[in-house]
């Protein structure tokens, strides 16, 4: 029997290139962009003084894409979208987001200091500083220290508010407060329910100017609007709107830092407690003057001499002491 031979052949395949996909090209673009970001960052820190420098930080270490708040690279509210010298940064405080203030009165304060403030008007050094007391362990119970400042005065008591490169109390060039100050204007609100005395609000800024061609208003117009905000939010808070006597603008005039007058520091809300003393001082410069004159007028009147003529009521007869002379 004769036996097949199977012959097994085995097909060459026929060659071709290998199939590369595109994803090295992806990877490589997002390393040219992460290279080029890194060129960015050094060259901005290399240009860039130190003012810009921390508010870059501030900027980058609040900013999110997730924020629905508003976009951080939106400069259309901008007055000028590569301005960083600016009256008030708008970089929003780090607590704007989760900042919790308790009211220094609800009960959930530390020890009898919560309750030893007694209604009534704050005249004397000792009375202000027991105030100044109150308000400062306010101020350490919200960690605020560093944003506020208290110092007791012979007319009164001064509250400092102001910026720093960490905590902003305005957008810039705006009056809308953030709420980290809001909170704190909230939490004095009901100190200043209790105390009688008068009290002057006044705002203030830095020495940076608004840029002309962006905006026809000064910082006199934003100071004093500034200062009529922070009245609102103390009277929101439970403060009567009859504790305010004045609410003024001070534009640059009146700079905590004069050899730095750019400075945030000098970016803020002053609230002063008058004396009574002092509180009738001011208000003797806007009394009105047309009683006053009278008052002087009718006793100069009263102090003019006279007659005792007109003082019996008799006519006074005044002689003809000119005579025709006679012919001699």
């Amino acid at each position: 029997m004769q036996k097949e031979h199977i012959v097994f052949k085995r097909a060459k395949a026929s060659e071709h290139d290998e199939y590369h996909g595109g994803a090295w090209k992806v990877a490589f673009a997002d390393f040219m962009i992460a290279l080029m970001a890194l060129f960015l960052v050094l060259w901005i820190m290399q240009v860039s003084n130190e003012k810009e420098r921390q508010a870059i930080v501030a900027q980058i270490a609040k900013a999110s894409i997730f924020d629905s708040a508003g976009n951080p690279f939106d400069t259309s509210q901008s007055l000028s979208p590569i301005d960083l010298e600016t009256n008030s940064s708008t970089v929003p405080s780090k607590a704007d987001s989760n900042h919790t203030v308790t009211s220094f009165y609800s009960g959930d304060g530390e020890g009898p200091e919560s309750d030893s403030l007694i209604d009534g008007t704050f005249d004397t050094q000792e009375e202000l500083a027991v105030l100044a007391k109150v308000i400062e362990d306010m101020i350490k119970q919200i960690n605020a220290q560093g944003n506020v400042f208290v110092s007791v005065t012979p007319q009164g008591l001064r509250i400092v508010l102001q910026d720093d490169f960490k905590q902003h109390m305005f957008g810039r060039g705006d009056t809308e407060l953030t709420p980290y100050f809001e909170d704190l204007l909230l939490a004095l609100a009901p100190i200043f329910q209790r105390v009688k005395n008068s009290l002057i609000i006044s705002g203030h800024t830095d020495s940076v100017a608004f840029k002309k061609a962006f905006s026809s208003k000064t910082n006199w117009e934003l100071s004093a609007n500034r200062a009529n905000v922070a009245r609102q939010t103390l009277v929101a808070g439970g403060m009567p709107d009859d504790r305010v006597m004045q609410v003024t603008g001070m534009s640059d005039r009146a700079l905590l830092n004069p050899e730095k007058p750019t400075g945030s520091e000098n970016r803020r809300i002053e609230l002063f407690v008058l004396t009574t003393a002092a509180s009738e001082v001011l208000e003797a410069l806007f009394r009105s003057e047309d009683s006053e004159l009278e008052k002087a007028k009718e006793k100069a009147d009263f102090n003019q001499p006279v007659l005792r003529q007109e003082t019996i009521g008799y006519p006074t007869v005044v002689e003809d002491t000119e005579k025709p002379l006679q012919n001699s």
